[in-house]
């Protein structure tokens, strides 16, 4: 790694240390350099030195991002190469596209079958930072989560999910939860089945170039980057163009309307990347 794709540099950490941040990710963690947050970064260097850009500008790109003292901007990175890791990890091969001259997917993973994947984050909305600001606390609402990931899917990806079935391949939307309840274990996957599933699906009302929803809660316990293999699924689109082999995934439960419920192949719940 040359000198600029350092990440978390010394300059970085100095005027992270400056404070000033509002309530950026980085608050926290330079609060804990010494212990914590020093491996969270450390893991997320490490990391970025095993990602394999296409190009010196989305390497930059990612640096830059990684480095934003944004939260939205920040945790968008940092779950790209969670992604990557946990495919490597999972015996995926799985390999970067560049997204820089036009809309496509983030990933292109090979299996049973050659899939595309887009990475996306739910991060705490507005009206939930207005709440907990003004009242102290944020009603539970999944009605008001599942609405917030039907306009992502509707509106903000459909270019990429086109791009896949243009190519004649599924397409996946992995979706990390930041919002205000995730990691509270309210069984919100569950919630999404029955929404995505029930007699008149919410997937109805999607592009059929979307195979499946992968919904993956994320949490940092002392500074290791872990997912939730309870609490994390797949929902399989019943009118994709392309579906998806549930064989593909079976590290994490699987809903689908002729699917039903299939619970992970493997036991336990965290799995750290």
């Amino acid at each position: 790694m040359t000198q600029e794709e350092q990440l978390f540099d010394d300059p970085w950490r100095a005027g992270a240390v400056a404070g000033g941040r509002g309530d950026s990710w980085a608050n926290d963690v330079v609060a804990a350099l010494d212990s914590e947050g020093g491996h969270y970064l450390a893991t997320l260097a490490k990391w970025f030195t095993q990602f394999p850009t296409a190009s010196t500008t989305d390497r930059a790109a990612m640096k830059a991002r990684l480095e934003s003292f944004t939260t939205s901007d920040h945790l968008g990175a940092v779950n790209e190469l969670a992604w990557y890791q946990f495919m490597r990890q999972s015996c995926f091969q799985i390999d970067p596209i560049s997204t820089a001259k036009t809309a496509r997917p983030d990933f292109m993973l090979t299996g049973p079958t050659p899939v595309f994947a887009e990475v996306s984050t739910l991060n705490v909305s507005d009206g939930e930072k207005a709440s907990l600001r003004d009242t102290g606390g944020v009603g539970l609402n999944h009605r008001e989560t599942v609405r917030r990931l039907l306009l992502k899917v509707s509106d903000e990806k459909r270019a990429q999910f086109e791009y896949a079935a243009a190519n004649g391949l599924p397409c996946l939307l992995v979706l990390f939860d930041y919002t205000f309840w995730s990691g509270l274990a309210t069984d919100l996957y569950r919630f999404l089945a029955s929404e995505l599933l029930r007699d008149a699906p919410a997937f109805s009302g999607l592009p059929s170039a979307l195979s499946a929803i992968v919904y993956v809660e994320r949490r940092v316990m002392a500074g290791r980057i872990v997912l939730s293999r309870l609490r994390s699924a797949i929902y399989h689109n019943p009118a994709a163009s392309y579906g998806l082999d549930p064989r593909m995934f079976n590290m994490l439960r699987h809903f689908g309307h002729d699917i039903r419920e299939i619970a992970p192949g493997v036991e336990g719940d965290w799995i750290e990347l």
